[in-house]
């Protein structure tokens, strides 16, 4: 029996800053979750050490931090990168970590580093995708990613109807598998913020949220096309989650502000910060331009969608197949072209009530992260014996 039984999760995203562990709530989930029924979690993260953790995150989870370059710009790391040593030299960080009971990899980089700890530790890796490989450029890691996840015991994905085509991607035939939405466990929000005086908002307008990457894959342009459309006493909020490129984009939207109704944020913010904000609003934003399957069957992964349901706030989202499910029960609108937000607009405006109840009703019938979870570890006890819930019961090699 191990005195002290622990796990290993590796968050190593393709692009670590932009899809850091506080905005990826089922990977979030999942570490406070092996962390709540006991474990001691190694978590490892390739990101700069921008957020504070340690109000996220409970005290049996130990961070580790890439001592690569997360941006690597020298010389050196160029070199490095261009004759494939990059792998190796993150595997060498791992040399003095391994006696886990589980490893999760999210990531392609993830998959690499949770498969080969996983080996040395003798025991399951749960492959966590968050990205169809289709969405980055062939690269070592794609082929490292497709080589080891033929090795995982079980692997994770937020949204069921992504499974299968990932498996074609992936050139894998079956293995095991789990859904885990990516939507956040609903907390008490702590501080009562009137987001009307902090952004200046008259007092009189209903604001409407486009919150998470300010692009044109995220329809912004098209957002804000319509805005002129819009009910009266109606206000836009665009919240970017980074300050990089926010100013120069803003000035290449400038053709279409409409004075007084659009506010721009780029104030970093926490969770809850961000929690209070989402759920001010009579509606939140989940547009997306179909670029792939990563956005054809987003479903349950998208994490501004789920985050507005969770916290009783329909949303507008684009039409897409695995979309369907917000039409279906009544929990926002979706459209097909910039010319129906208006109407979604008004729609979610007079009848803020009775949408916002379908929505908890939603989450806690249909996408209840808790349940998934309790799924998920009966799949992996099925499959490997290794029962999750009962860290100290377990018996290992």
């Amino acid at each position: 029996m191990k005195n002290n039984p622990k796990v290993a999760f590796f968050h190593y995203p393709y692009t670590p800053n932009g899809a850091r562990l506080e905005t990826m709530p089922f990977a979030l989930n999942s570490v406070i979750a092996l962390a709540t029924c006991g474990w001691a979690v190694d978590l490892f993260v390739w990101e700069q050490p921008t957020c504070d953790y340690s109000k996220l995150l409970p005290d049996n989870v130990t961070i580790h931090y890439s001592i690569v370059s997360v941006y690597p710009n020298n010389l050196v790391d160029r070199i490095i990168d261009r004759i494939n040593l990059r792998p190796e030299i993150l595997r060498l960080q791992l040399k003095y970590y391994h006696d886990y009971a589980c490893v999760f990899g999210l990531g392609q980089i993830g998959a690499y580093l949770a498969a080969i700890t996983a080996t040395a530790s003798k025991c399951p890796f749960v492959y966590v995708n968050d990205e169809f490989p289709s969405c980055w450029t062939e690269s070592i890691w794609a082929k490292l990613e497709r080589q080891l996840v033929k090795t995982a015991t079980i692997v994770v994905v937020p949204d069921i109807q992504r499974f299968a085509p990932l498996c074609l991607e992936l050139e894998i035939s079956s293995k095991p598998y789990a859904c885990l939405p990516n939507i956040p466990i609903v907390k008490p929000i702590s501080e009562k913020i009137n987001w009307h005086q902090r952004l200046n908002i008259p007092q009189d307008c209903t604001p409407f949220l486009h919150a998470g990457s300010v692009k044109d894959w995220a329809q912004v342009p098209e957002i804000l096309s319509s805005l002129p459309y819009w009910e009266e006493k109606t206000v836009l909020i665009i919240h970017s989650r980074s300050s990089d490129g926010t100013s120069q984009y803003r000035q290449q939207l400038s053709h279409l502000e409409v004075p007084g109704r659009v506010i721009w944020s780029s104030e970093s913010i926490a969770e809850d910060t961000l929690n209070s904000l989402v759920s001010y609003c009579a509606g939140n934003f989940a547009l997306y331009r179909n670029s792939g399957p990563n956005v054809e069957y987003m479903g349950f992964a998208s994490g501004k969608m789920m985050r507005s349901l969770a916290y009783g706030v329909p949303v507008i989202a684009s039409n897409l197949s695995s979309l369907k499910f917000v039409r279906d029960t009544q929990i926002g609108v979706l459209v097909d072209h910039p010319v129906e937000i208006p109407t979604a607009i008004r729609e979610l405006l007079h009848n803020r009530e009775s949408y916002s109840q379908r929505c908890l009703d939603f989450c806690h019938n249909y996408a209840s992260f808790e349940k998934a979870w309790m799924d998920f570890c009966g799949q992996l006890k099925d499959t490997s014996s290794l029962d999750l819930t009962n860290p100290q019961i377990q018996r290992f090699n």
